[in-house]
């Protein structure tokens, strides 16, 4: 007790220590009770890369996450839960008649951190660099596929014309919460900046700069720590009523074994790693912690994304579409569920997640899974599915290509993925000569996005309210020669049929609707391909018990007051920010 009371005075996890080389100005303290402390819910040894800030650099997943839910802001929001568009650093878009044309009114009196204003010349700006920094960074190969010009119409107006009509293009590229997250930045510093290598960090300039209310005071191995500003031009104009009470955010590593102590000690305030039962035996020890359910049995929800095993199509052995069906036979999705999430989550074999808009095409679906047996697990028919092929088993009970050679199988996976163990197991038992990695999250994500793989565990994260955007993942211009990245971190696998391209292309100028028939054929036609060549194998839904603790602050959203989606809470961290408050 001694020890936790004393880890939770020391609020700043030690800030009052001598900064790293990373930081170079003092760290006041903080009282805890003044602080928000958060899993640093993508890392969970240490923070990668603490010194690079630039939100277009594929590798930087935690500060750029960071970066996103304090420091800067968007365009727009969205609330899964309803569908509702949140207007924040502008305050409405308007298409013309063919979708080729979108006029962007930025709000009045939006700053940037140092006071300068927010502006048109901002947004022209980021889009031209991404443009111009194709294919190098995240989005800048799909603003170039879309954007054929942006351009200032005055101060406060910005007008983007596409190369070809994008009845989507706010929804994918302009609302934060998707993946895409087109972060708008600050022209006065970038100019001039390499954007492939300019890091965006230097606490004591000011960066990274957003227009949010916090700043960057300390980043290193350990945590990434945000204090709050003087001002906020969201209270300057009335978007909101007050400075937040939180006066200081902390990322900090916390492992899945370590988080449910942490919360017990009041040590954590926001986590999403906790399975149901650690949830439930943590909040019998600490009655300040909630989720979005206040009732069992299913406290946690989905977030928007699928585990999958991702194949690189274009490299052998999985350039095979035997082999990649005979892995599917030998995949038992209810062990997964049962043994990596306490049978928790619900199974999947296509790449939504049952969230939003996606959930009103899934029982039109639902029929194909029994059609392709996507979800069957029987051992006997993979046997003779590879037998037929020309797959023998070796001496040691191991299968093996044609000719006799091993057929070893190498399976990448992030550090802390609970469900690769099992997976791992189920495939060695099915005669598998199966070699997995763990890797830090930049090697991983390196990996993935040059090729250098030949299957990858993680999860597959795609769109909130409409199934094309998912499927775009698996068009052909991502099939990119080995090195090259594709301009989506998704998009992982390499696939290339033109039959699949022909309908992602007839979807795409496309008003989505799962009340339009023949735009739900299209879905389903495509599904259809995805269950029949099994690019990648989808397992179950991610699904988060995102744990909230009310000792020292109250007012997270909940499924009683859904003024954000439950997950993740940040990626709405503008609209929950203004409304926590402290407990006592």
């Amino acid at each position: 007790m001694r020890r936790a009371a004393l880890l939770m005075s020391c609020v700043g996890l030690g800030l009052t220590l001598a900064m790293s080389a990373a930081s170079a100005q003092e760290v006041k303290d903080v009282p805890r009770e003044r602080t928000l402390i958060s899993q640093g819910w993508d890392f969970y040894n240490q923070v990668p890369s603490p010194t690079n800030f630039n939100p277009y650099i594929g590798n930087l997943l935690h500060q750029r996450n960071s970066l996103h839910y304090t420091v800067s802001e968007f365009l727009f929001y969205t609330n899964y839960n309803t569908g509702e568009l949140i207007p924040w650093q502008a305050e409405s878009f308007a298409y013309n008649d063919d979708k080729t044309e979108i006029t962007i009114k930025i709000r009045d009196g939006v700053k940037w951190a140092d006071g300068q204003p927010f502006t048109a010349e901002d947004v022209v700006f980021t889009a031209d660099m991404l443009k111009a920094s194709a294919p190098d960074l995240l989005l800048s190969s799909a603003i170039k596929e879309w954007v054929a010009k942006a351009e200032v119409v005055d101060p406060l107006t910005v007008r983007l014309t596409l190369n070809k009509p994008g009845p989507r293009f706010v929804m994918d590229f302009l609302v934060q919460g998707t993946s895409s997250r087109f972060m708008i930045l600050p022209k006065h510093v970038w100019e001039g900046q390499d954007p492939k290598t300019f890091a965006f960090f230097d606490p004591a300039k000011g960066l990274p700069l957003g227009t949010g209310p916090y700043k960057l005071v300390k980043s290193d191995s350990g945590s990434i720590i945000y204090d709050r500003r003087d001002n906020w031009w969201a209270v300057d104009t009335g978007l909101v009523k007050a400075m937040p009470g939180i006066e200081r955010v902390v990322y900090k590593p916390a492992t899945v074994e370590a988080l449910p102590q942490l919360f017990t000690n009041n040590e954590v305030d926001i986590g999403r790693s906790l399975q149901i039962g650690a949830f439930e035996a943590g909040a019998a020890r600490n009655p300040g912690l909630v989720s979005w359910n206040e009732e069992g049995p299913v406290w946690g929800v989905p977030d928007g994304c699928v585990f999958r095993l991702a194949f690189n199509n274009a490299k052998a052995p999985f350039d095979d579409v035997e082999l990649r069906r005979a892995l599917n036979l030998a995949v038992d999705r209810d062990q997964i569920t049962d043994i990596a999430y306490e049978g928790s989550v619900p199974k999947a074999v296509l790449p939504f997640a049952s969230y939003g808009g996606v959930l009103a095409y899934s029982d039109k679906l639902a029929d194909l899974t029994e059609k392709y047996g996507a979800d069957t697990h029987d051992l006997d028919r993979m046997a003779q599915a590879l037998s037929q092929k020309g797959y023998k088993r070796g001496a040691d009970g191991n299968w093996a290509r044609p000719d006799g050679s091993v057929l070893p199988i190498t399976i990448i996976m992030m550090q802390g993925n609970p469900i690769g163990p099992v997976i791992v197991e189920q495939l060695k038992k099915a005669g598998f000569n199966v070699v997995y990695q763990a890797l830090q999250d930049a090697a991983f994500n390196d990996a993935v996005l040059t090729g250098n793989f030949e299957a990858a565990l993680n999860t597959h994260c795609g769109s909130f309210y409409d199934p094309w955007q998912t499927l775009t993942h698996f068009h052909s211009k991502y099939a990119l020669p080995m090195g090259q990245k594709p301009g989506d971190p998704r998009a992982l696998t390499r696939y290339n049929n033109p039959e699949l391209d022909a309908l992602l292309n007839q979807m795409e100028g496309m008003i989505p609707s799962p009340d339009d028939p023949a735009y739900v054929e299209l879905v389903r036609k495509a599904s259809e391909i995805f269950l029949r060549d099994l690019p990648e194998l989808v397992f179950a839904e991610e699904f988060h018990v995102v744990t909230f603790n009310t000792t020292y602050w109250t007012g997270y959203p909940s499924a009683k007051d859904p003024y954000v989606a439950p997950y993740p809470p940040w990626e709405g961290f503008a609209m929950v920010i203004h409304r926590l408050q402290p407990t006592k």
